[in-house]
């Protein structure tokens, strides 16, 4: 015989633990959407080189200062790693080799090799992984789709997108090591 079900259903899982890896303005909205989401999570620690950064992110976002990227991969289930494009490889190796799962900012890596291997890192340490491609349903791109496809918008012969931040916009730092071809790769298109 079998023991009759608890009526409340099992218990919830015990919360995700969130650490962050970079805390720049990127670290920023993906800490602001894990509050919004409701997701059952626990903040834990957050590593940046630029360790006025990383208290600012965690004062506002509840998140512990740790000294290193090794203090967060050891205390988190989950890592948001939101570092320059260089650092992507390596830190997606060290986190899967801890276990951990892996949200890693755009670009992935420099080159497709350097992709594909970390996927199959990924994939060998049986992590869940996935690429910050975000914007894809951002509102002011998917308005900006609509106005370029509204049949009142005709045939459009040419579009004009400026994403600017090589200056403070809303208060935030200038930020132009996307320019620096030994941290992004390609450097600012």
């Amino acid at each position: 015989m079998t023991a009759p079900a608890s009526p409340s259903g099992p218990p919830p899982p015990a919360p995700l633990r969130i650490g962050f890896l970079g805390a720049g303005l990127i670290a920023t909205y993906h800490s602001k959407s894990l509050r919004h989401s409701g997701a059952p999570v626990e903040r834990r620690g957050v590593f940046d080189p630029d360790t006025a950064r990383a208290e600012a992110f965690a004062a506002a976002s509840g998140h512990t200062v740790y000294a290193t990227e090794d203090e967060v991969l050891d205390d988190c289930d989950a890592v948001y790693i939101c570092t320059w494009t260089n650092e992507h490889p390596r830190l997606l190796a060290k986190a899967a080799a801890k276990g951990r799962h892996v949200f890693c900012e755009k670009p992935l890596a420099f080159t497709t090799a350097e992709a594909i291997a970390m996927a199959e890192a990924a994939d060998a340490a049986g992590i869940t992984h996935q690429v910050g491609l975000v914007l894809r349903r951002s509102p002011a791109y998917l308005w900006a789709r609509h106005l370029v496809t509204a049949p009142e918008a005709g045939r459009v012969m040419a579009v004009v997108f400026r994403d600017d931040q090589f200056i403070p916009i809303q208060g935030h730092y200038a930020s132009t090591w996307r320019a620096d071809r030994d941290l992004v790769g390609a450097g600012t298109l």
